[in-house]
């Protein structure tokens, strides 16, 4: 209770200390043209207080409140007399009054973030370059040597680059590089498909039937190996094996590289060929290219291991998702009867605290030893036949279990997107989608030709405020794993470094993490400017 207390008086104290500032302080501007000497004797009464707090708390005046009463009186004092003795015209009194007053409306404000931040920041910036756990060394760089270089079972705990060769072996990679070529057909035929004649002509049609034939053989070996694997007892499906192992060959991998290598010289010489070109800006080819970079940065950030990594791992996913999910659930709400409820619904998780969330979510995720599973996913396992498992400690499914803890944030999070993209499409005027559509555009290619071009703006809003969110995320990961089981962050690891009252330490981490937000912070700082410029 008294730790309470005292914190109420604290920010008691300095709203009072605040409004005494402002109120005080307009008032003396107020009289500056008019009593020139009781503006520098207040002036100099303030300044008097200043220099008789430093110099006794440094030991050149006695300790006490003398030294801050004298300081106060003498300098008043002399201020005061200097302000009688001279006094500047009136015309320069009214011009300093003028720009006094800017100052006094901000400067409150000025000095709580310079206080409550700017001070911090460069404490933890200097106190990360000390040595010792409390800073009691000289200056060094243990602290980021042991960040970036010490190696602890042979890896480094924050950024390891052993496992960088397993990232183009793995199956993700041969995934996402065949979805960027399945895009790359896609929107050749696309492109192609426009020409009533020629080669160009013959390219689509026959780019069409390949594609027609690869997602129907595609959709059909799915389907026989998931009814396979619920049939069986135990469950296990042949035909899902046989592709896992053609999907992780080598050879696979090396038809993928070659297809990909040929989709970029096509592109490349359809520049050049004004005859021959690809068509991107379709729905089709454009979630294409979106799924296989996806693909493509999980298989570098679930194979690579480290705190950071991981970091980016939950930027990229949740930022990424979110925004997607966010953009889709906008269009389909604003489509909706009950808009207002649709809306009212998936924004609803955003009013979740996080560790509330995280409770949730833990009973969503949870497992039984016993027959009986409680835990709704689970439960639905179990249902189907298949072994039920814990997301969150079961050793199969490292590093995944990191990917089940970024669907409890895209969760929070799309409520929030969903409602600033959806405010941007109502935002597009309504005589540009009507000349779309008298020009022959479909529903879809005014969405993807229209609508999101003029929103462009606002999803990258989307996506560095996200970012800068997620980047931060600590609470979600205490709450469920604690940073066990290749789960934890940057944030999480400062907790327990300053748990562990290694404060040089828990600063570098926390220096790191500003440095990644500072950029994302920068961008958007420049962006707003622009548009206010424009």
């Amino acid at each position: 209770m008294a730790p309470l207390v005292s914190l109420a008086l604290s920010v008691v104290g300095a709203v009072a200390v605040a409004m005494l500032f402002f109120f005080g302080g307009n008032a003396l501007v107020d009289r500056l043209p008019t009593n020139w000497w009781a503006f520098t004797g207040t002036i100099g009464a303030l300044s008097g207080l200043l220099v008789g707090a430093v110099a006794q708390h440094n030991n050149v005046l006695p300790s006490g409140a003398r030294s801050i009463i004298g300081g106060f009186l003498v300098l008043g004092t002399l201020c005061g007399v200097a302000g009688t003795v001279w006094m500047p015209s009136s015309a320069w009194r009214g011009r300093l009054a003028d720009r006094l007053r800017p100052v006094i409306f901000v400067g409150p404000i000025l000095f709580f973030v310079t206080a409550g931040l700017v001070v911090p920041a460069i404490r933890t910036m200097v106190l990360s370059f000390r040595s010792g756990r409390s800073g009691e060394g000289g200056w060094s760089l243990d602290n980021y040597e042991k960040i970036f270089v010490e190696r602890i079972g042979g890896k480094n705990q924050f950024i390891d680059f052993s496992r960088i060769g397993d990232v183009f072996t793995s199956r993700l990679m041969t995934l996402g590089l065949g979805a960027l070529v399945f895009a790359g057909m896609v929107a050749l035929a696309s492109g192609a498909a426009s020409f009533k004649t020629g080669p160009q002509r013959t390219i689509a049609m026959t780019t069409k039937r390949l594609l027609k034939v690869i997602a129907l053989a595609v959709v059909g070996v799915l389907a026989v190996g998931s009814a396979e694997s619920i049939a069986r007892d135990p469950n296990g499906s042949r035909v899902l094996d046989f592709v896992v192992a053609v999907v992780a060959h080598r050879a696979t991998l090396l038809l993928v590289v070659v297809l990909a290598l040929a989709t970029v010289v096509l592109v490349l010489a359809s520049r050049r060929n004004e005859s021959s070109y690809f068509e991107w800006d379709s729905p089709v080819p454009t979630s294409l290219v979106v799924l296989g970079v996806v693909l493509v940065l999980f298989a570098f950030l679930s194979t690579l291991e480290g705190i950071i990594w991981t970091n980016l791992w939950w930027v990229t996913t949740v930022a990424g998702l979110s925004t997607i999910f966010g953009l889709g659930l906008a269009v389909l709400a604003d489509m909706a009867k009950a808009e207002r409820l649709a809306k009212a619904l998936i924004f609803m998780p955003m009013a979740i605290s996080m560790v509330g969330a995280a409770v949730i979510w833990d009973f969503v995720y949870e497992v039984q030893s016993t027959e009986t599973q409680t835990g709704l996913i689970n439960a639905i396992i179990d249902a189907l036949g298949f072994t039920p498992r814990g997301f969150f400690i079961n050793a199969s499914l490292i590093p995944w279990n990191n990917f089940f803890l970024m669907i409890i944030m895209i969760w929070i999070q799309t409520g929030f997107a969903m409602v600033i993209l959806s405010a941007a499409i109502k935002g597009v005027a309504q005589e540009l989608l009507d000349a779309a559509r008298v020009d022959g555009a479909t529903d879809a290619q005014v969405f993807w030709r229209v609508v999101i071009p003029q929103i462009r703006s606002t999803i990258v809003v989307v996506l560095t405020t996200l970012t800068m969110v997620v980047m931060k995320v600590f609470d979600l990961v205490r709450a469920t794993t604690e940073g066990a089981n290749r789960t934890n962050v940057l944030a999480n690891a400062m907790f327990d470094a300053l748990r562990a009252r290694n404060f040089t330490l828990s600063s570098a981490i926390a220096v790191i993490l500003f440095a990644f937000v500072l950029p994302v912070l920068i961008i958007n700082v420049r962006r707003n400017r622009n548009q206010v410029v424009v």
